[in-house]
Formats: structure tokens, sequence, C-alpha cells
């Protein structure tokens, strides 16, 4: 389990839903893991579900479990792969014609 330093915007909803596993740093404002041995999963889970910027990030076995990583929907990757479908279907019409 990590905690992006550059996500964390200190909002403190982790410290919340797991008091005493999550704390804000005094000096820099960003949430860390205090008492990381006595942390139970759901704990964990529920202070990263609650981030706001998913900053708290979990992985196992070297994967990311949360949070998901997904296929853009809208922007600059969606298009893409828009145009590449887009550019095939013009050149397969092409060749047929």
């Amino acid at each position: 389990m990590t905690i992006d330093p550059n996500r964390c915007i200190a909002n403190g909803k982790c410290t919340t839903v797991a008091p005493n596993i999550y704390v804000l740093d005094e000096e820099t404002g960003i949430a860390v893991l205090e008492n990381e041995e006595e942390a139970t999963i759901e704990q964990l889970f529920a202070g990263a579900r609650v981030c706001p910027t998913q900053a708290i990030i979990i992985e196992q076995f070297g994967r990311r479990v949360f949070p998901q990583i997904l296929s853009p929907m809208f922007g600059e990757g969606r298009h893409e792969a828009d145009r590449a479908t887009d550019d095939a279907a013009g050149t397969a019409r092409k060749q047929e014609s």
C-alpha cells in the first residue's frame, strides 16, 4: 500500500474512517499509515475508497487492486482509439472498391 504525496490534498477522510491507522503528518499535511501492523484489510480499503483524489493505492502481488485503472471513456485516449478504428474502416472500404 502506498500513499501518493503528489495526489494527497490532506482532506482527512481516510483518518475519519480508519482512525489511528491513517493520520495526517503535522508538517506536510499528507496522509501516512501510522499503525500498519494493526490495520485490517477492511480499514485499508475504507481509507482508500473515501479518498477524493485516489491517493491511496493498494497493491497485491505487484498488481494494483485499488483504485482500478480504467481505459479512458473521454479525452484524448478515447478519440485516438476512435480515429484508429475509423482509419481501419476507411482503408477496408477503399480496398473493396
